[in-house]
């Protein structure tokens, strides 16, 4: 089924056995209209009971190729939908010269669930850090600590309540508990999180209704649920229909294929997407980190 406003799942695979299932079955869940892995293209789909199969999963051997994918608005066959059109089947060929922040896709990276007072909820929305360890944070360091002074990045997260959605959106999912990798967060064109009232502060402290700190009470695929649910009320997706056994009504199941997902190039060996481990961020722009067996990115 065609919508007005796509969505799509941006995670990072750095391993074959990267467990993806339960993160699947939610995309499955709410009509994801691709998910795009970065690294290899096997992984662990336990939990997703099936629902994998009814998804277009792209597999991508760098963080420049899947940015450059989404630059020309995710569309494989050279043509671009118009992102600010309400017509799904609205296309045409693209130029170079088209090639502009109108046309992308927006990567709009997940914080993940924050406790803290009113400004969590504000739909003036919060500064996001790069913290000391390499990850993007909504917790402000000691501004009095020169140790621990922490960067700000150019884009502020929004609470999802505000629905701070325009057009199609490209969700940048982190599995790691501590967050987003500042590397992947400096791709991002905005941020997004769950507020919550801050219950997981010491009782104690006479500060903790100023502080915003990381919640612990929702795991990744919840977290996940919850931005899917926002976006797909905003874009006006019609509510899934529910089987007698209670489980939600699926898509046309797609073509029997021999792998778990499709390569982004086909002209690219596995050995040579093996090699790829990351990228870090320059002001040059983006500069792949690899392992032995280097190869040159088109990007």
């Amino acid at each position: 089924m065609q919508h007005s406003r796509r969505h799509f799942l941006l995670v990072d695979n750095p391993s074959k056995t990267t467990h993806l299932g339960t993160l699947l079955r939610c995309a499955a869940a709410f009509q994801a209209h691709q998910v795009l892995i970065v690294g290899h293209d096997k992984f662990n789909a336990q939990g997703s009971f099936g629902s994998h199969l009814y998804l277009d999963i792209v597999a991508f051997p760098t963080w420049g190729c899947v940015v450059d994918y989404l630059k020309r608005g995710a569309n494989e066959d050279g043509s671009h939908r118009d992102n600010n059109s309400d017509d799904a089947n609205e296309k045409h060929q693209i130029t170079t010269a088209e090639l502009s922040t109108d046309l992308r896709i927006p990567i709009v990276g997940i914080m993940g669930a924050y406790g803290g007072d009113e400004e969590l909820f504000s739909s003036d929305g919060v500064k996001v850090y790069a913290d000391y360890a390499g990850f993007a944070t909504l917790s402000p360091g000691d501004a009095n600590s020169k140790e621990n002074k922490q960067d700000v990045l150019p884009h502020k997260s929004y609470p999802i309540h505000t629905r701070p959605f325009s057009s199609d959106a490209c969700f940048l999912l982190s599995k790691d508990k501590r967050g987003l990798p500042i590397t992947h967060a400096r791709i991002c064109d905005s941020f997004i999180h769950v507020p919550q009232i801050c219950v997981d502060c010491d009782d104690n402290d006479t500060d903790a209704h100023s502080k915003i700190i990381q919640s612990t009470l929702l795991d990744t695929a919840t977290i996940f649920s919850i931005v899917l649910h926002h976006f797909t009320a905003w874009a006006n997706y019609k509510e899934r229909s529910f089987a007698e056994n209670q489980k939600f009504t699926k898509d046309t199941k797609s073509d029997m294929r021999r792998r778990l997902c499709r390569r982004y190039e086909e002209n690219l060996t596995e050995k040579e997407i093996d090699c790829v481990v990351g990228y870090s961020q320059t002001e040059d722009g983006l500069i792949l980190e690899q392992s032995e067996g280097v190869f040159a990115s088109d990007y």
